[in-house]
């Protein structure tokens, strides 16, 4: 029995010693990705941009101890006779949608619009949602001012009374929404091992944005502001942001690329993360051959056929920013922020850039190199730059990533294993 028990120490401590090279003290051995909008920064009416950033995270004994301990509990320990099976894994998908705070102030709104009297209750109910309780933390993490008060008398305003209808036609529309469907779209545009556990919160609130948060100790949510729109539409966004929290949850298998690279190109791929905007784009899409905003009416779809027509130039200017990072003339967050601000605008570079890389990425290389892509956003340059080159003989005019960032980038090695990973499978 003891030689039995012995196996979990052997590979806890096998764990630990791989830890300690791995995640040195004081360095960074976290990675997450965290969204919300800097001022100026949205995304696209109605949507905020979302950037991957390093978590500060120092590698403790506490930490290893967890870990050892989680690993012998669950099999040094013998289970005593007619102990419960354990817990059957979480399912790779699981979304719900809470329409709790929208159905409750549409009701507040409905009592108003036919001269009924609104009861104390009719506040307290709304004011204790879960949605509505998320939204008040979100905004309180950014010191942002957000009280009851303020909200009440955002219902009754003419605005709010105005709109009372056409919210009534879209949260029905939302609640109509398949969700599981939704998610297994995403998934296949994601690495095998993704999953996409979220919350989804339909919202009436003063501000039009929509936006991931997750609160602390819980998982992520997808806050949509209501307004006018078609199931589509809705269903679009929900599958852009799915993206991203699908990607987020394989953040321990992108720290573990990016761990060994020096500190400059590191900070490098955080920010080219970031195309990950494009990549969503094209997720949410679901076809190469589909238009990004297939669901959107012409004026918005026209604005975007007219930034494609900007790539070479936004490619440059996304270029130039990488390398005065890797070359270290900008390591500051704040400045890198403001220099990379324009390329999110309504679309900006991360979104159009992102998008026709990982379009040709796909198309010449298959599911399997874009998924490969996604986590090393080194690759998706390397990938893109052979797809454009092909291209470019046949015709065509796509500017490429320099030889010179590449090389900084330290990507020739992320390439071949990449290769190496194409031929070896049949």
């Amino acid at each position: 029995m003891e030689a039995k028990r012995s196996s979990p120490l052997l590979v806890a401590a096998a764990l630990l010693l791989h830890l300690s090279q791995l995640y040195m003290p004081g360095k960074n051995c976290g990675i997450e990705i965290r969204f919300g909008a800097h001022p100026g920064e949205e995304a696209r009416p109605g949507r905020e941009r979302s950037v991957r950033k390093l978590r500060p995270m120092k590698c403790t004994m506490k930490l290893a101890a967890c870990i050892a301990g989680l690993i012998l509990s669950g099999d040094a320990q013998p289970k005593p006779a007619g102990a419960p099976a354990s817990v059957p894994a979480r399912a790779p998908i699981d979304l719900a949608l809470d329409a709790s705070e929208a159905e409750q102030a549409l009701l507040i709104l409905d009592k108003e619009h036919e001269g009924r009297r609104i009861e104390p209750g009719d506040w307290t109910r709304l004011f204790a949602t879960r949605p509505y309780q998320w939204l008040k933390a979100r905004e309180a993490s950014f010191n942002r001012a957000f009280t009851d008060d303020q909200f009440k008398a955002f219902l009754a305003s003419p605005d709010a009374l105005a709109n009372r209808a056409a919210w009534h036609r879209t949260l029905a529309g939302m609640k109509g929404a398949d969700m599981k469907t939704i998610g297994q779209r995403v998934l296949a545009w994601l690495p095998a091992g993704a999953s996409l556990h979220a919350r989804v919160f339909p919202e009436i609130k003063p501000l039009k944005n929509s936006f991931v948060w997750t609160k602390e100790g819980e998982g992520p949510a997808i806050f949509l502001a209501i307004q006018e729109q078609s199931p589509d539409s809705f269903e679009n966004i929900v599958a852009h942001e799915l993206h991203h929290i699908g990607l987020e949850s394989l953040a321990a298998r992108q720290h573990a690329i990016e761990a060994p690279l020096p500190e400059r190109v590191q900070r490098a791929m955080t920010w080219m993360g970031a195309f990950g905007e494009g990549e969503a784009m094209l997720a949410a899409a679901g076809s190469d051959d589909r238009h990004p905003h297939w669901e959107d009416d012409a004026a918005t779809r026209g604005r975007w056929d007219s930034d494609m027509m900007h790539f070479n130039a936004d490619l440059a200017s996304v270029q130039q920013l990488l390398l005065d990072i890797v070359d270290g003339k900008v390591s500051d967050a704040a400045e890198i922020r403001k220099r990379a601000a324009p390329f999110w605008g309504v679309q900006g570079a991360w979104y159009t850039v992102g998008y026709e890389m990982a379009v040709l990425v796909d198309k010449r290389f298959g599911r399997k190199a874009f998924d490969d892509c996604l986590l090393d956003p080194r690759l998706l340059l390397v990938r893109y730059n052979e797809a454009a080159r092909e291209a470019n003989a046949q015709g065509a005019a796509f500017a490429t990533w320099s030889p010179e960032l590449l090389d900084k980038l330290m990507v020739v090695s992320a390439a071949g294993a990449g290769r190496s990973a194409e031929s070896g499978r049949s």
